[in-house]
């Protein structure tokens, strides 16, 4: 796979300020900065630094990813210890702590990049950009504008993260006053609202590219400007920051002042939805589609792919993750480590079959918590606890593979599973490695066997602690082609950051949040079902021999549980859940209960499907829907106030 991408390199700026929080005030040393901007090389450079402190949503020890419940890492003692290194695991254990918090992005630290560090180099390169002499008007224009809009990712990415921030628009200089420089956080809705004036700023303008071409995929454009505005104004009128006097009643400012809105406001809604409708727009207009595999099969899935019914459905939805800068990619993070390891897409693929013992990047220790096998739908495109076919009381029994054309390329005929593994839609099989199913990867169709001693799955001699540990693998992230041994057999692309479908799903939601059900929402959904080879909503919940809550889509609460449920499987394992599920107030209901699993010490399908708890979850509401403000950024700003709880 060849691919381009926009290289985010590690240069001068960033050094100047190794180890500041955000209360540092720019360095006397106007000389050495303005030396980064004497000609267009060197702008270049400082450009590519601004994108160096983008979220690293690829990196598994270091990013929010494993954040929500989908996720389970190795059980070994360091783990046990609480001294493991998956910090997002840990932050749903309950381990985080404001002396020494975990993905620090408020100061840096704890396994992230500080947020604001990022946002002062920001705007370093917006003070001095102007000074390049041998920049076009064009680029300049381009460029500056790039940087705004990460400028206000920025802040977005902390105001989720932390609720109400400091706002820094501009760097405090040497001679700033202490006044100036205990700053004090922002009421929620105007860390928001800076945020949407800085985008709108340059959408109006209309100084940035409207797309990029090859060389440049992963710069901003106006796509992902209107992307992220989309999220943002989707972010704010959710719940938990949309009139939450539940959690938040008693949460002043230095001053008494309330720090977020205790009424709910409806208009809300109508600025994401308008938000979201530009973003599609411009997207749509630009040529992004829902991905659909075009590509030949390799010849051992010549037969299945005339005959098996599920299995173009299941490209479809493999590839439009894996397959690089396609389609349906509106923005991806390529600041990718090529030859080092943590990355996803080795972290969750099994090993070579021919050489099992060789764990050099294929882990495989990286599994699925065990509801994720629930959440998928059945076949008939509704969950499995609301499909009347589907035998949900018995879902754990043994069974055997049937040899018929709809589990025929990814199931293993005549093997033993259970019958939850049976008649699941194509994204199940698709996303999901299961015990007896089949899985492509190493460029080959692998049986995946995941009781003791098997393989690739269970404990044994050669897998000692690189297993999956629930016995449930992740395909979703892997390229079919990517190897093991070598990073240069590990196949990369950038990791989806927005998709189409994900536009789609949030359309979807703020219709229904301000209109209550209707074809338009319907509209959005089905375009992704049927990708998915599922039938439409307003079909198939009409249909009393399948849902057995008939007409659910049809009222505003209903709908949102299909649309919540919708999103927690179209954008599963992609880093969304954690932030879907805060936004939404539901925590206490998903992240308090434990991870389970297969008991992998199990050397028969009886042994083997003994569904286990492997590791208990702490949710502490409210306290944990906001990170905490680290202890030493208090002690020295009195003007600063802590999180509740915290």
């Amino acid at each position: 796979m060849k691919y381009k991408i926009f290289t985010i390199c590690l240069i001068g700026i960033s050094m100047l300020f190794t180890g500041c929080d955000f209360l540092d005030v720019v360095p006397d040393n106007t000389v050495e900065v303005g030396s980064l901007f004497e000609n267009r090389d060197k702008a270049l450079n400082a450009l590519s630094t601004c994108y160096r402190y983008m979220p690293n949503y690829e990196k598994i020890h270091e990013s929010m990813s494993l954040a929500g419940d989908e996720w389970l890492g190795r059980l070994d003692s360091d783990y046990a210890n609480n001294r493991g290194i998956n910090r997002g695991i840990k932050l749903m254990r309950g381990l985080n702590n404001s002396n020494d918090p975990i993905l620090n992005y408020w100061a840096g630290g704890g396994g992230a990049n500080s947020l604001y560090e990022g946002i002062r180099v920001c705007n370093i390169f917006l003070q001095n950009i102007e000074d390049v002499p041998d920049l076009t008007p064009r680029e300049k224009k381009d460029w500056i504008a790039q940087v705004k809009i990460l400028k206000a990712y920025y802040h977005y990415y902390l105001t989720r993260l932390y609720g109400p921030i400091v706002i820094a628009d501009e760097n405090l200089e040497p001679y700033s006053s202490v006044e100036d420089v205990r700053q004090e956080r922002q009421s929620i809705d105007s860390c928001f609202n800076y945020v949407v004036g800085l985008i709108d700023e340059v959408l109006t303008e209309g100084d940035l590219s409207i797309s990029r071409d090859a060389s440049f995929l992963g710069q901003v454009d106006q796509q992902i400007a209107k992307a992220i505005k989309a999220e943002v104004l989707l972010t704010r009128a959710s719940p938990l920051f949309n009139g939450n006097s539940e959690f938040y009643s008693n949460f002043k400012g230095i001053n008494g002042e309330l720090l977020f809105p205790m009424q709910y406001d409806e208009s809300k809604w109508k600025d994401a939805l308008d938000a979201i409708t530009e973003a599609i727009e411009i997207a749509e207009a630009n040529g992004k589609k829902l991905y659909e595999y075009k590509g030949t099969p390799k010849f051992w899935d010549v037969d299945n792919f005339a005959t098996s019914e599920i299995i173009q459905y299941a490209y479809n939805e493999r590839f439009s993750i894996v397959e690089p800068w396609n389609d349906e990619v509106i923005w991806g993070y390529s600041g990718l480590d090529y030859e080092g390891q943590g990355g996803f897409a080795h972290a969750t693929n099994m090993r070579s079959v021919a050489d099992p013992t060789q764990a050099g990047y294929a882990w495989q220790w990286l599994g699925a918590d065990y509801r994720m096998v629930e959440r998928f739908y059945s076949k008939n495109g509704v969950p499995i606890e609301d499909d009347i076919t589907y035998e949900y009381d018995g879902r754990l029994e043994i069974t055997t593979v049937p040899n018929d054309t709809y589990h025929k390329g990814y199931m293993q005929d005549g093997e033993k599973t259970i019958k939850l593994h049976l008649n699941r839609e194509p994204r199940f099989y698709a996303w999901l490695a299961v015990d007896r199913s089949i899985w492509r990867t190493h460029d080959i169709a692998n049986d995946v066997k995941m009781r003791y001693n098997e393989f690739p799955g269970g404990r044994g001699a050669h897998h000692t602690t690189d297993f999956y540990w629930t016995g449930v693998g992740v395909k979703k992230l892997v390229h079919p082609e990517s190897g093991t041994g070598h990073w240069a057999r590990v196949v990369k692309y950038p990791y989806p950051i927005f998709r189409l479908s994900d536009l789609y799903l949030m359309y979807a939601e703020a219709y229904n949040e301000l209109n209550g059900p209707g074809q338009p929402a319907y509209d959005a959904l089905n375009k992704i079902r049927r990708r998915a080879g599922l039938p439409d909503i307003e079909d198939v919940w009409s249909d009393p021999s399948i849902v057995r809550n008939v007409g659910k889509h049809t009222t505003k609460e209903g709908l949102r549980d299909i649309i919540h449920t919708e999103r927690s499987i179209e954008l599963s394992f992609e880093g969304k859940r954690y932030f879907d599920v805060t936004r939404w107030k539901e925590a206490g209901r998903y992240f308090n209960s434990p991870v389970k699993g297969w008991n992998t010490t199990g050397v028969d399908p009886e042994q083997f499907y003994i569904l286990m708890t492997l590791q208990n979850r702490v949710w502490q509401t409210p306290r944990d829907y906001l990170m905490p403000i680290p202890l030493w950024d208090l002690n020295r700003n009195p003007n600063l106030v802590q999180n509740p709880g915290w």
